[in-house]
């Protein structure tokens, strides 16, 4: 999931999505356990894009806009 296109939704989306990702992980560890193969890739793409997620909201609820900060920067 890239970053500009988790900027673009909106926060109960995101935290919707935090939620299904969370679920996805569970049950790629509890399908580990139970001896199946699992693709451990798989798990740690989803920690990051939780991480991403859980930023831009981190981001939103302090009043920080990145993109405005970054297009400003571009002109120095």
């Amino acid at each position: 999931m890239r970053t500009r296109d988790i900027r673009r939704r909106e926060t109960g989306d995101l935290e919707q999505e935090i939620a299904r990702l969370r679920e996805e992980i569970f049950h790629h560890r509890f399908r580990g356990q139970s001896e199946e193969k699992v693709d451990r890739g798989m798990v740690r793409k989803h920690r990051r894009d939780i991480a991403r997620i859980t930023t831009i909201l981190k981001e939103r609820s302090l009043g920080i806009n990145k993109d405005l900060e970054a297009e400003a920067g571009k002109g120095k």
